[in-house]
């Protein structure tokens, strides 16, 4: 089985968002522009780090209200506990080791705030924000989230090491996250000098993403909160060149135009502009 080579390592790009939440930005990664990144990561949009860091007690960090349109958001908490509303009247708790799929579909307000235990008193904070795609014909579906708590996400243990797999398959293990667009996503553990190999489907997009220590791939060594973004070939083969926790990304392209404008994503500039009217008119909804 030909494993597949690292094209490119993208550096992740370290920048604030929400209410001043340092995160590292890994795609687009340093130096790419958004439709650089959209081709290369297609169907994936938009990864997010944040984290890891000790909230100071009285912060008022988080992502407050501000809207989607286009895409789905997969949320997966490492540490901490947050809060999710958004304006179809939706709430939920996200707590370490579960996650959050929120579809935005035609158009949804949310927020993700830290919950008021932690906002007051401070605490460890960690997480992954995924941005995935909708194909065209699903842009106008209903919004809504589905909570993943941890209990749907167990640990499954690997030889020198652990894989929680949010969404298709790994290591034999299916994820309980659906999405229109055909993926894989798990965040992946490994000791020192463990290996971890996956078949995966000719023609998909597929990435390495160590949030901490590094791994090697192909004789190529991949730091933490870098992209690796790999070649053609049969499987991904790995093997961590100190402890690593990563995340392992796959999907099959959409190969679809995209015109994108902050947190809107659709298929052309007429789109993006009906989206930024029906925000500003109050048709995403609105929360109190």
């Amino acid at each position: 089985m030909i494993s597949r080579p690292v094209h490119s390592l993208v550096p992740g790009q370290p920048t604030q968002d929400g209410n001043r939440v340092p995160l590292t930005r890994l795609v687009p990664g340093r130096g790419q522009r958004g439709d650089e990144a959209f081709r290369a990561m297609d169907p994936f949009l938009l990864m997010d780090h944040f984290g890891p860091m000790v909230l100071p007690p009285g912060t008022d960090a988080g992502f407050p209200p501000h809207p989607h349109r286009g895409f789905q958001t997969l949320t997966y908490l490492i540490q901490g506990a947050f809060r999710h509303r958004d304006s179809t009247g939706g709430s939920g708790l996200l707590r370490p080791g579960g996650a959050q799929l929120m579809n935005a579909g035609s158009g949804i307000v949310h927020e993700e705030m830290p919950v008021p235990e932690q906002l007051e008193a401070g605490g460890p904070i960690e997480g992954v924000q995924l941005w995935i795609n909708l194909p065209k014909a699903d842009k106008g579906s209903q919004p809504g989230y589905t909570d993943l708590q941890p209990e749907s996400l167990p640990w499954t243990a690997l030889p020198g090491g652990r894989i929680r797999v949010l969404a298709g398959t790994w290591a034999g293990v299916t994820g309980p996250a659906q999405t229109p667009a055909t993926i894989a996503y798990a965040h992946l553990e490994l000791e020192p000098g463990a290996r971890f190999e996956q078949p995966l489907p000719a023609g998909w997009t597929a990435a390495v993403v160590p949030l901490q220590g590094r791994v090697r791939i192909a004789g190529t060594e991949v730091p933490a909160d870098t992209v690796a973004l790999l070649g053609d070939g049969e499987s991904l083969a790995l093997e961590a060149v100190a402890a690593a926790s990563l995340m392992l990304l796959a999907g099959e392209p959409l190969q679809e135009p995209i015109a994108h404008y902050g947190p809107f994503v659709m298929n052309t500039r007429e789109e993006i502009e009906q989206a930024v009217l029906d925000y500003q008119q109050g048709r995403m909804g609105h929360l109190d």
